[in-house]
C-alpha cells in the first residue's frame, strides 16, 4: 500500500499545481477586466424619456457629445463673464464667479451628461460655468400645457465643502432678454435650486417688483423638498416644471422625480402681475454660482471641482382647446371623518398638524396647503407632510397668539388621487 501512494503522489501532485496555476490565471483575468471599472466607474445616463402620447416634443438635449467638447451653440449660448450687458453687476445675485465658455467649466463627459463645474484658481478667484438656451419662445400653446424638465445630479459635496456652491435649472421671461433691467416682472421659473450642498430642493416664481410686491420678493412664491433619497448630491434626479393654461386658475406645478410637490395658482396673485411673468416665450438656464447673497461666500474649506451633471433637458407641449377652460365643477369632497381625522397641537410658537387616515384607507404622504396673514407675507405654502406614527404631519413654526391660520390638504385614497378638501382653519 505504501508503494502504491508513493507512485501516485507525484501524479496528485502535478494535478494539483495544474489546477492552482489554472486558477491563478482566471483571477488574473478576473482582476485585468474589473481593474478599468474599478478606475473609472460609469457615469449614469438615460437616454431623455419618450414623449408621452398627446405631446409634442419641441426641445431635447441628450448631451451626447465627444467627451471634453462644449454644448452645440446651435441650441445654447454661453453667458460670460460677471453680468450681462447693461445688467446688474454680479448677475444680481452677488455671486462672485466669473463665467466662462471653457471646456475646463463647461464641458461634455462623453458619457451622456454635460458637466458644469465651478473652479477655484491659485489666487482665491474661481470660474464656473453658465449656459442659457439659443430659444426664448418656450411657452405652452394657448389653453395648453408645457412640460420642461432635465435629469440632473448636483455637486457631490456637502457640508463645510459645499460652502457658496449654488447649482441652479431655471427660466427667465423672453422680455428680459436684451433688456436686462426689468427683473422680476418679466417672470422668472426657478425649477430647481441649492445651496451649501443640503439635501434640499428649491423652487421658485419670481414677478411683479423688488423688494416686496405680491411676489414677496426678492423671496418670490416658493416651495422646497427635503430628505430625499438618494440625496440630491448622491444621484440623479428629475426636475420639471408644467405650465398649465389649460385649467383656470393657470398653474406653475413642480415636480421632483415625477411626484408634484409644489404648485402656484395665477389667482395668487394679480391678473397684471401674473400676465407680465408668463404671458410669454421663456428661455432655459443652467448654471453653478458661487457664493451670493443666499448660499453666502466660498471659504477655505470650499472644495474646488465639484461638477452639476446634467443628463439631458427636454421641453414638449399638449396642445389645448386655443382658450383657457373654466375650472371643472370639482367632485364633492369626502368628510374628514370618512378617510382622515386632523388634530392640530400647539406648543411655544408651533403649530403642528396632524393627518390620520382612518381604518383601511392607504395614502402617500399629503400634501398641506397652508395660508396666514403673519407668514411668508400671506402667500400660501404647500408642502409634503412627513411620515409619523399612525399617520403624516407637519408644523408650523413663527406663530403668534391670535394668529389664523387655514389650511386645506391633498391626498391619495388607495392609488387614487382624491379633490383638495374644503378649507378648515384654526387660531393659534
Amino acid at each position: 500500500m505504501s508503494n502504491l501512494l508513493q507512485s501516485l503522489l507525484p501524479a496528485y501532485r502535478r494535478n494539483r499545481i495544474h489546477l492552482l496555476l489554472c486558477a491563478l490565471l482566471i483571477l488574473a483575468l478576473v482582476i485585468t477586466l474589473l481593474i478599468p471599472t474599478l478606475q473609472n466607474p460609469p457615469l449614469a445616463h438615460a437616454s431623455a424619456p419618450a414623449v408621452p402620447s398627446g405631446w409634442t416634443n419641441v426641445f431635447t438635449d441628450d448631451f451626447t457629445g465627444a467627451a471634453n467638447t462644449g454644448v452645440n451653440t446651435s441650441d445654447w449660448q454661453y453667458d460670460l463673464g460677471t453680468s450681462y450687458p447693461g445688467g446688474a453687476a454680479n448677475w444680481g445675485t452677488g455671486e462672485i464667479e466669473t463665467m466662462t465658455n471653457s471646456t475646463a467649466n463647461v464641458f461634455q463627459d462623453g458619457s451622456g451628461n454635460l458637466n458644469i463645474k465651478p473652479i477655484r484658481a491659485s489666487n482665491g478667484t474661481w470660474t464656473s460655468g453658465r449656459i442659457e438656451s439659443k430659444s426664448s419662445s418656450f411657452q405652452p400653446p394657448a389653453g395648453g400645457i408645457m412640460h420642461v424638465e432635465a435629469r440632473i445630479q448636483l455637486p457631490n459635496v456637502t457640508g463645510a465643502a459645499a460652502q457658496g456652491y449654488w447649482p441652479a435649472f431655471w427660466m427667465l421671461g423672453a422680455p428680459f432678454r436684451g433688456n436686462y433691467t426689468n427683473w422680476p416682472q418679466a417672470g422668472e421659473i426657478d425649477i430647481m435650486e441649492n445651496v451649501n450642498g443640503v439635501n434640499t430642493l428649491y423652487s421658485t416664481l419670481h414677478c411683479g417688483v423688488s423688494p416686496g410686491g405680491p411676489c414677496n420678493e426678492t423671496t418670490g412664491i416658493g416651495g422646497n423638498k427635503s430628505g430625499v433619497s438618494p440625496t440630491l448630491q448622491a444621484g440623479f434626479h428629475t426636475y420639471a416644471v408644467e405650465f398649465d393654461k389649460s385649467v383656470s386658475p393657470q398653474q406653475l406645478r413642480y415636480y421632483l422625480d415625477g411626484v408634484n410637490f409644489f404648485t402656484i395658482n395665477a389667482n395668487q396673485v394679480d391678473s397684471t402681475t401674473w400676465n407680465n411673468a408668463t404671458n410669454h416665450g421663456f428661455f432655459i438656464i443652467l448654471n453653478v454660482a458661487i457664493g451670493g447673497g443666499w448660499p453666502g461666500n466660498p471659504t477655505s474649506s470650499t472644495t474646488s471641482g465639484a461638477a452639476m451633471k446634467i443628463d439631458y433637458v427636454q421641453v414638449r407641449t399638449k396642445a389645448g382647446s386655443g382658450t383657457t377652460t373654466p375650472t371643472p365643477t370639482p367632485t364633492p369632497t369626502p368628510s374628514p371623518s370618512a378617510d382622515y381625522t386632523v388634530t392640530v397641537t400647539k406648543s411655544g410658537s408651533n403649530a403642528t398638524i396632524k393627518f390620520t387616515p382612518a381604518s383601511g384607507v392607504a395614502t402617500t404622504a399629503p400634501i398641506l396647503h397652508f395660508q396666514s396673514s403673519a407668514l411668508f407675507g400671506g402667500v400660501q405654502q404647500n408642502v409634503y407632510m412627513n411620515s409619523v406614527s399612525g399617520g403624516w404631519s407637519y408644523t408650523i413654526g413663527g406663530l403668534s397668539t391670535g394668529n389664523v391660520v387655514k389650511y386645506t390638504f391633498t391626498y391619495t385614497k388607495n392609488g387614487v388621487q382624491q379633490p383638495e378638501t374644503a378649507q378648515k382653519s384654526f387660531t393659534f
